[in-house]
């Protein structure tokens, strides 16, 4: 049986690895919203109509008023915050900001 002993890691690595760390999980996030809004119909058939009139309502709203997008969202971004919104009032962690 052989033991190694460890190597203490170079400062400028370990905040390397730990930057690569919290991009890996912001993108995680970041996929796993996207999926499942893609799956939404299916997630929450019950609450899907409802929503999903929402969403229309708040898309064809900014398409006619010419609604300049503050924060700098999307429209796949909005349209998941419309389709969302009271999941977000109730977990504002969805809103999470690696930045």
């Amino acid at each position: 049986m052989h033991f190694k002993v460890k190597q203490p890691l170079a400062k400028e690595i370990y905040e390397s690895w730990y930057q690569v760390e919290k991009e890996i999980k912001k993108f995680d996030r970041i996929w796993n919203k996207v999926e499942k809004f893609d799956a939404r119909h299916m997630s929450d058939p019950d609450n899907h109509e409802r929503r999903q009139a929402r969403l229309e309502e708040r898309k064809k709203e900014r398409n006619n008023h010419f609604i300049v997008y503050t924060g700098g969202l999307s429209e796949h971004e909005q349209n998941y915050r419309d389709y969302y919104e009271s999941d977000l009032e109730e977990d504002p962690e969805h809103l999470y900001d690696d930045q």
